[in-house]
């Protein structure tokens, strides 16, 4: 691997931006301005697909050969992020930062990433980090599309439970089959790691079928070499319980070696009737209703683009209103909205309306949180404002 310097021009003016071998053609067909700006300003390096899975290694974190941060919301990263990396939203980069790089050296390689060529999040971190003394800060710009497209991810225990719930997932339990007997997620297929070649043959004939597998937690890697196995067979759709089975217990799901009944959920200021449908996921408007209904909306309803002014001018929903949710406090950010009807967040990929919504609902604990929503889909508009809008599905937490 070595480092080649590409020159692209930016605002009219030459610049040069150190990319890895094998990242640059994509980067500079694909990366936006806002980004190119930023890496050049902050001098970072950016790497690609390969370099990022040589450094995630086995899977387990304590021997991964780099730090790899991922930028986005924290609600975000519980849904699938790359083996091995740890949340720190740039948004909580003050709160969080001490907790996450405590014991690291300054001079780690750390690879930091959010959501693909036009997230600004990662060069935005990565900036920061430098600030603090870290001298070998990279940028992985593809971030989470194209990983997601190549390989397996690593979720949360709660996403985990709401995959389970939905029982439309297959869970693997790569522990050796005595730790299976003993107590295991219900309903999971017992695969040993070291036996896998044996169980080839029940594994699905549909390559998209959800997969989740599972160990003793992140410091087990057979949970991961299943999950290597697994995308080397050409499946698709392979999702890593890092936890495992020792964060299943504790949040006191049920196993084969419990009989827990599954506690009541009380209600909330959710269930306060609106006009606009909930989604599945908290927070959230149903995104293929939406897409059927927006344009017919009352004048009640508000939709809130939460990208820069640049990109609101290149194009929105028709009726919108622009707040640059990432420029703004909290308590500006909320006296930037309408005080009645319901409101939506929308950004172009889901992954800034998440984090507007968590500010008013989490940082704030604004009262009235049920009149506002967040629309978690890809969007693409152009000048004309026509737009494409493809609904994320949803996992019901």
């Amino acid at each position: 691997m070595y480092t080649k310097s590409v020159m692209l021009i930016v605002a009219s003016a030459m610049i040069t931006i150190n990319v890895y071998a094998g990242a640059t053609e994509d980067f500079h067909a694909k990366a936006s301005q806002k980004v190119k700006t930023l890496v050049k300003k902050h001098n970072v390096q950016i790497v690609g697909y390969q370099h990022v899975k040589e450094a995630v290694g086995t899977g387990i974190r304590k021997v991964a050969k780099a730090v790899i941060i991922d930028a986005r919301p924290s609600k975000k990263y519980q849904m699938g992020h790359i083996p091995s990396s740890l949340s720190l939203p740039d948004t909580k980069f003050d709160v969080l930062y001490e907790e996450t790089f405590k014991g690291v050296a300054k001079s780690k390689e750390i690879i930091v990433y959010c959501g693909g060529y036009a997230c600004a999040k990662s060069p935005k971190l990565a900036g920061m980090l430098l600030q603090k003394g870290h001298t070998n800060v990279n940028v992985y710009a593809a971030g989470m599309p194209q990983w997601n497209n190549n390989n397996y991810v690593e979720i949360d225990v709660n996403i985990a439970k709401a995959l389970h719930d939905k029982k439309m997932t297959l869970f693997i339990d790569s522990r050796p089959y005595g730790k299976f007997t003993q107590g295991t997620i219900i309903g999971s297929l017992s695969v040993p790691d070291t036996k896998f070649e044996d169980y080839k043959g029940f594994m699905p004939t549909d390559t998209t079928t959800p997969i989740v597998t599972y160990c003793g937690g992140y410091d087990c890697g057979k949970s991961h070499k299943i999950a290597r196995n697994l995308v080397a067979m050409g499946y698709t759709n392979i999702k890593v319980l890092a936890s495992g089975y020792p964060s299943w217990k504790s949040a006191a799901y049920p196993t084969t070696a419990t009989n827990i009944t599954k506690k009541k959920i009380p209600s909330t200021v959710s269930d306060v009737k609106t006009f606009l449908k909930k989604g599945e996921d908290t927070g959230t408007v149903d995104g293929e209703w939406f897409v059927k209904n927006f344009k017919t909306f009352p004048k009640t309803v508000t939709l809130v683009s939460v990208m820069s002014p640049e990109e609101f001018k290149m194009g929105h929903i028709n009726g919108s209103i622009n707040v640059h949710a990432e420029n703004v406090k909290p308590k500006e950010l909320l006296s930037a909205l309408p005080e009645t009807g319901e409101i939506v967040f929308y950004c172009g990929t889901g992954v800034r309306a998440t984090e507007a919504w968590a500010i008013l609902a989490e940082d704030l604990q604004y009262k009235d949180i049920h009149r506002i929503f967040y629309l978690d889909a890809d969007i693409e508009c152009n000048k004309n404002n026509a737009c494409s809008i493809k609904p994320h599905e949803p996992l019901g937490i």
